[in-house]
């Protein structure tokens, strides 16, 4: 079955290079390959295959071929991809190339790439972009975006910005449950926080809020408490939040953490 696929994305492939003009050679081949693979699987086969495809290409020393394959899956919104693209040589030194790599992957659905572009933009000056960037990340529910907000506003905001914030947050959380992920996490970049953003986060993952075990998970982790971290990102995976499969998955590769099934 799976050469029948091959070889029908061989024949598109072969007519679109046929047809298409303006690109190198290696950006013809993707494009072929990717529109054939769009059209003929489903959107999660398609990016598992263009990746493979990269991972394929650049093994028989095909570096530009690859690269076209991953920018591909990136532009379709794949994190994996976008993670392999933004650290290519040539792209990683170039902020522009970068930011268009991120620009691009949102706009396909990638959420995640939401903290990764305002990171960018702050350093690069914008802050005021940076911050509509992470607030929509929290509001979408992304983790990395809940992680990185407080450094942010410790590190670009205004003087005393950070504090203020903590001080509004903890006023809503007495009366708002759904806020104590984002107070563990400011918590955690304030100095001498880090006390209080666990006892915040534990009340967060006693109600069974994904976001406050995510980021319970990271404090532990960093601390060293493999095993609670561990037994916190299992539970959040069981529950088939999409909003969390991410951060569990690189949580997981990173500190070499099994999941169930997975």
């Amino acid at each position: 079955m799976a050469a029948g696929w091959l070889r029908a994305l061989r024949i598109g492939a072969t007519a679109f290079l046929a047809t298409r003009g303006g690109m190198t050679e290696a950006e013809a081949f993707a494009t072929a390959y990717a529109t054939a693979a769009f059209r003929e699987m489903s959107r999660k086969r398609a990016l598992a295959l263009l990746v493979h495809m990269g991972e394929d290409q650049l093994a028989a020393g095909q570096p530009a071929h690859a690269l076209a394959l991953y920018r591909k899956a990136a532009e379709a919104g794949d994190r994996g991809a976008v993670k392999v693209v933004v650290n290519w040589p040539g792209i990683r030194e170039d902020p522009a190339a970068t930011e268009a790599v991120y620009r691009a992957a949102i706009a396909a659905g990638d959420l995640s790439s939401l903290s990764s572009l305002a990171m960018l933009r702050a350093r690069r000056g914008d802050g005021l972009e940076a911050r509509e960037l992470y607030r929509q990340g929290i509001d979408a529910n992304d983790i990395y975006a809940l992680l990185r907000y407080g450094s942010f506003l410790r590190d670009f905001g205004a003087p005393g910005e950070l504090a203020g914030t903590i001080t509004q947050c903890r006023g809503l959380a007495a009366d708002d449950s759904s806020t104590l992920a984002l107070l563990g996490a400011l918590l955690l970049a304030s100095p001498d926080g880090a006390a209080e953003a666990e006892t915040v986060l534990r009340r967060g993952a006693v109600l069974l809020d994904n976001r406050s075990r995510c980021v319970l998970a990271a404090l532990l982790l960093d601390h060293g408490a493999i095993d609670e971290a561990s037994d916190l990102l299992r539970r959040v995976w069981a529950t088939g939040d999409e909003r969390a499969r991410l951060f569990v998955e690189e949580s997981a590769k990173e500190y070499e953490l099994r999941l169930p099934n997975g």
